[in-house]
């Protein structure tokens, strides 16, 4: 399993629309996109316009070809109310969460 860690600077103003973009774009991959297992969503304490959303796939050449093929327009919404700062590919090695 991997993780996408994609790192947004989102105005405050644009927050509550960024998250409900977020919870429709997520549903929406995961319901059509082989290898889609959803997202998580985390706000930075400190710095509260950074957010993170961490999506999990199967394997690291399905999210290649979601981002290479047409699907990446579903993400459209998102990149009008924020600024994506980067996207990292991280390979999952365990979980110890409940």
């Amino acid at each position: 399993m991997i993780q996408i860690v994609y790192q947004w600077e989102v105005p405050a103003e644009n927050q509550a629309a960024f998250f409900a973009a977020w919870e429709e774009t997520t549903l929406s991959i995961r319901e059509s996109t082989e290898g889609a297992l959803g997202s998580f969503c985390v706000v930075s304490v400190d710095t509260p316009t950074e957010i993170l959303t961490i999506a999990k796939w199967e394997r690291l050449e399905q999210w290649q070809d979601f981002i290479n093929g047409a699907n990446l327009t579903s993400m459209r919404a998102m990149h009008e109310l924020g600024t994506q700062v980067s996207t990292r590919a991280y390979v999952q090695k365990g979980d110890f969460t409940t």
